[in-house]
């Protein structure tokens, strides 16, 4: 979509009114924005054929850019600064048309994270182990997992009505480390479960508390 800001940076362009850092970014800008090269194409099309002709349109002040026949003079005259035009125009195509390219914002904070491990040897004690959950910030839970030739395991957290899982591989020690986010678990009874094509191999209950 051609904006107002589109039709003004195409008429000074075509007008040579912007000085040679303006249009060479310009320039820049209509590689990644062919529909303005498109324009600019047009244009010069339209003069050469209407020259050809022995013909000149007239000016038309309000019509869009595709119509205006005038080709860029040689000499650029240095009348207007540019470069903030140009610098929201690529805002804009950055933000609004996508392209392909992401740009999010990257924090030089490092991300609290707490570990929570279950061992292997608290099913056979009466009583429910007891993992503290911490305020905020990530959880790395640590969950014994018995190796299965040819099977990836699948471990899943059930409390109330939540339910989260994933695939995991076990490492040298036979524990897959599992990472999510504090606030997906609540203070209260849960099960820890690992499964393999549907099979159960193992169920780990416990308990989150603050």
């Amino acid at each position: 979509m051609i904006s107002a800001l589109d039709k003004h940076l195409l008429q000074a362009y075509l007008h040579g009114e912007m000085d040679e850092a303006a249009a060479e970014a310009f320039e820049i800008l209509m590689i990644e924005r062919p529909e303005l090269a498109e324009l600019v194409d047009a244009d010069t099309a339209l003069h050469l054929g209407l020259a050809a002709r022995g013909t000149v349109a007239p000016a038309q002040p309000d019509a869009a850019p595709a119509t205006v026949v005038q080709l860029p003079t040689p000499q650029r005259v240095h009348t207007t600064s540019w470069a903030p035009l140009l610098a929201a125009a690529s805002v804009m195509l950055a933000i609004g048309l996508g392209l392909g390219r992401l740009w999010p914002s990257q924090s030089a904070e490092l991300v609290p994270t707490t570990l929570l491990s279950i061992d292997r040897l608290r099913n056979s004690v009466s009583a429910v182990p007891q993992l503290r959950l911490p305020a905020e910030g990530q959880i790395v839970l640590s969950v014994p997992i018995a190796a299965e030739p040819g099977c990836t395991a699948v471990v899943r957290i059930e409390q109330s009505s939540t339910m989260l899982q994933a695939k995991a591989r076990a490492d040298d020690f036979g524990f897959a480390n599992l990472s999510l986010a504090a606030r997906h678990l609540k203070p209260g009874k849960a099960e820890v479960l690992v499964a393999c094509d549907g099979r159960e191999l193992a169920r780990y209950p416990v308990e989150f508390i603050r």
